[in-house]
């Protein structure tokens, strides 16, 4: 299926994760030098841009210039990470963070004991060199963080993760109700040129529903998995104020010696 009507409709388009007809929502400038248009399903709410052309351009950099709360957020994810494992997956053996950058969360989450890998296709892998996604295994549990919005077809890379693990847990900013112009939301980012998809509660249940998951959503962080799951310790987990104290409660040898000692032999 195209995502247009027609050539004749440039003001219609089809929704990348319903199948429903998406209305022009506005135009903007991304990276400062592209007029584009985005677009809003009538049904489920996704917000997609036009056929993102200017995506290598976008790239250049893996990492955006405007993201300056890469080390924060980091931090952050790390410790909500470490609290849904300890809570929701404790016999986690092995876990890959895919759209790794540079390698800061697989290196933290290593450090404290969980058997981490590396997989990202923009960036290189600086701070958890030899501990790179192998092809062929199935992990225990996947992490995306800050990925979705920058798919430009979700289903087929979303199928892709899912054929990785069983428990996939994502984030990536709502779109707010009622959805905010273009120029008065932070999260579309034009000037980047990154983000080409901004999803609904709705949208990541449809998304789940194909997939055959239940979806865990609270905040930024969302969790595809085919077992239930407590929500409560789900909402414990992802609450970054709480989840710190948690992990508290738990101890697990750190790799770092391990890995230390692997990359010298």
């Amino acid at each position: 299926m195209t995502s247009s009507i027609s050539n004749a409709d440039a003001s219609m388009t089809i929704c990348k994760v319903c199948d429903g007809l998406s209305a022009l929502f506005g135009e903007a400038d991304v990276l400062m030098r592209h007029r584009v248009q985005y677009f809003r399903c009538n049904t489920c709410g996704f917000i997609q841009t036009e056929t993102p052309y200017w995506l290598e351009e976008a790239y250049s950099s893996a990492i955006a210039s405007q993201d300056v709360g890469i080390m924060f957020r980091n931090r952050v994810n790390c410790e909500v990470t470490s609290a849904v494992l300890n809570l929701l997956i404790p016999n986690v053996k092995c876990a890959v963070d895919f759209g790794a950058g540079h390698g800061v969360l697989v290196r933290m989450m290593r450090d404290r004991g969980f058997n981490y890998f590396w997989y990202d296709l923009h960036a290189t892998n600086d701070y958890a060199r030899g501990f790179e996604y192998r092809e062929g295994i199935t992990y225990d549990f996947l992490t995306a963080f800050e990925v979705l919005e920058h798919l430009a077809d979700p289903i087929p890379a979303l199928a892709k993760l899912m054929e990785l693990s069983h428990n996939v847990l994502v984030s990536t900013v709502l779109v707010p109700q009622p959805a905010p112009g273009l120029s008065d939301w932070w999260y579309y980012v034009p000037r980047s040129g990154q983000h080409v998809s901004f999803y609904t509660q709705e949208a990541l249940r449809i998304l789940g529903s194909r997939f055959g998951r239940q979806v865990l959503s609270i905040g930024p962080y969302h969790l595809f998995t085919n077992e239930p799951k407590s929500r409560f310790l789900y909402r414990l987990a992802t609450s970054p104020r709480i989840a710190g104290q948690l992990n508290k409660l738990f101890h697990r040898e750190s790799l770092m010696e391990s890995d230390f000692n692997q990359m010298t032999r």
